[in-house]
């Protein structure tokens, strides 16, 4: 157990289930909270009296006791990270369903690798969960800031495939690129070149973790001209290839049932 002043968390347990048949949710009640993340098809599920239906990147922090289980059963592929653990910590929230969750993610996929990993122990798997709640908390109570700025942001987050600069953005949005640059500056700490890079990254590695595209795919999906434009970029910013990152996360626990 990690303890900060009177409080503790622990790792319980964690894993990714998989199924591409229709499914519903077991009805159970636990000892610990659920973090369950969606990340393909649709999962729904209800606590106790209240019904919730939940998509791709969209979670749900499911209490201690209380009764849950599928209210209907979710058709095709469906697959989702479920990661218990012990606190008494406050949950920030019931369900995330309108943000980008990367980091969470992220988070979850490389606390499954450390599960499966002999190496690391229950001090390391406590740490890590301290940190995915401390995300969660982070990712629930995030300003909303400048409207201008998050506009921005979230045009290039369903932009970001493409090769897009900062000068074709201010020039979409009718501003200077010095003027753009201040107001991502002030308010996530990274110029609007930076964000566009983090964003890029973000979209890279999480191709790379979730999916069983190529490295030249994901290259073409990226809109780079060749496959070792992408590979360079990769490397430069994460100082190992995509092929490398790829295979540091390879230990999961997968169920269908």
């Amino acid at each position: 157990m990690l303890n900060n002043k009177n409080n503790y968390l622990g790792f319980e347990a964690i894993g990714e289930f998989i199924s591409e048949e229709d499914w519903c949710h077991p009805i159970r009640s636990i000892k610990s909270y659920e973090l369950i993340f969606v990340l393909s098809g649709t999962v729904y599920i209800f606590e106790d009296d209240e019904k919730y239906e939940l998509k791709a990147d969209e979670c749900i922090l499911l209490e201690p006791w209380k009764t849950h289980g599928g209210y209907k059963e979710s058709s095709g592929f469906t697959s989702f990270y479920w990661f218990h653990f012990l606190t008494d910590f406050d949950m920030p929230f019931k369900t995330l369903t309108d943000g980008d969750f990367y980091d969470i993610k992220y988070m979850l996929k490389k606390l499954l690798h450390m599960s499966n990993t002999p190496s690391y122990d229950l001090c390391a798997l406590d740490a890590a969960s301290l940190l995915i709640y401390k995300e969660l908390v982070h990712a629930s109570s995030a300003e909303s800031g400048n409207s201008l700025v998050h506009k921005v942001a979230e045009y290039i987050r369903i932009n970001i495939g493409k090769n897009i600069t900062v000068t074709s953005i201010a020039d979409y949005f009718g501003y200077s690129p010095d003027y753009l640059s201040k107001l991502f500056m002030h308010t996530f700490g990274l110029s609007a070149k930076e964000y566009i890079t983090s964003e890029r990254m973000k979209f890279a590695k999480n191709m790379l973790l979730t999916t069983n595209l190529s490295v030249k795919e994901i290259s073409a999906r990226m809109d780079f001209p060749e496959e070792n434009n992408f590979i360079n970029f990769f490397k430069y910013h994460e100082k190992i290839s995509p092929s490398r990152f790829r295979n540091k996360y390879f230990n999961v626990h997968m169920n269908n049932k």
